[in-house]
C-alpha cells in the first residue's frame, strides 16, 4: 500500500512541475508578444525582425539542397513538374536559381524559391499568399497540398494537410494557444507523440509545440526540409515574385 502510495505522489509531482513549466513557457510567449506589440492580435510572419534586406544575387549554377524550416512558411506539393506549380502560383516574376541563392532570397523576401521535383514534392519555400481562397484554388488543382508555419520568436507553428481539396488535417498554435486543430491526428503525428500538445478548447498540453515538430511533421508527410538523411543531386529551381 505504501509503495503505492509513493508511486501516486510521484507520479502527481510529475504532473505538477509538467504545468508548472507549461505555464511558465506561456508567460515568456506572452511577454514576447507583447514586447512585439502583437498579443492577442494577427501577425505578419512575412516580416521577419533580422533578416537581410540585402538582394542576393542570384545564381543558377546547380547545388545541393538547402535545409531552411526555422522562421520560414512552406508549401509542399504533391506533383511531378515544378511548371505546373509554378503555374498555379501565376508569378509576376520568375528567374532560375539555384538552392543556396534560392533559399536565401526567400529568407530576404525577396519571393519564394520554388524546388525542383524531390521523392514526388515540389517545394515553394517563403512568401505565400495567405488569403484563403488563394490556398484553396491552389490546393484544388493538386491531390496534395501541404502547408507548414514555423516561427519561434512569436511562437507561431502550424501544419496542414489538404487531399484531394479536402483539409485532412490542419494544426496551429499561435496567440499561446491552439487557434486551429482540425481532423483526426494522422498516424505520422501520433507516431511523434503529438497526442500531448495542446488541443483546441484546452487550457494546455503535457507540451508546448516547439519548431522541430513542424520540421518533424514535414519529414514524416513528405519531404524533410533539413535533408540530414538523404543525399540529392545537384539541382537548381526558380526564385517567383507573387
Amino acid at each position: 500500500m505504501r509503495a503505492l502510495l509513493f508511486v501516486f505522489l510521484g507520479w502527481l509531482l510529475g504532473k505538477t512541475w509538467q504545468r508548472f513549466r507549461n505555464w511558465r513557457s506561456h508567460r515568456k510567449l506572452v511577454g514576447q508578444l507583447k514586447k512585439l506589440g502583437v498579443y492577442g492580435g494577427t501577425v505578419d510572419t512575412r516580416k521577419v525582425p533580422g533578416e537581410p534586406e540585402t538582394p542576393v544575387k542570384l545564381s543558377a549554377e546547380p547545388d545541393g539542397p538547402e535545409p531552411f524550416g526555422y522562421k520560414m512558411s512552406w508549401l509542399c506539393i504533391r506533383c511531378g513538374d515544378p511548371e505546373r506549380v509554378i503555374a498555379a502560383l501565376r508569378p509576376k516574376t520568375r528567374q532560375p536559381a539555384n538552392w543556396k541563392t534560392g533559399v536565401q532570397a526567400a529568407y530576404g523576401r525577396q519571393g519564394c524559391f520554388v524546388s525542383p521535383c524531390l521523392d514526388g514534392f515540389v517545394l515553394v519555400i517563403g512568401i505565400i499568399p495567405d488569403a484563403p481562397e488563394d490556398r484553396r484554388e491552389l490546393a484544388a488543382q493538386f491531390p496534395e497540398v501541404q502547408s507548414f508555419i514555423s516561427h519561434r520568436t512569436i511562437g507561431y507553428y502550424a501544419w496542414k494537410k489538404v487531399v484531394d481539396g479536402r483539409c485532412v488535417r490542419e494544426y496551429c498554435y499561435r496567440n499561446v494557444e491552439a487557434e486551429a486543430d482540425d481532423g483526426p491526428l494522422t498516424p505520422e503525428e501520433t507516431a511523434l507523440g503529438f497526442d500531448c500538445l495542446p488541443r483546441k478548447g484546452q487550457e494546455d498540453g503535457e507540451r508546448l509545440p516547439d519548431e522541430e515538430d513542424v520540421l518533424n511533421i514535414a519529414a514524416a508527410w513528405g519531404v524533410d526540409p533539413s535533408f540530414r538523411k538523404k543525399v540529392y543531386p545537384p539541382s537548381a529551381g526558380w526564385l517567383c515574385g507573387l
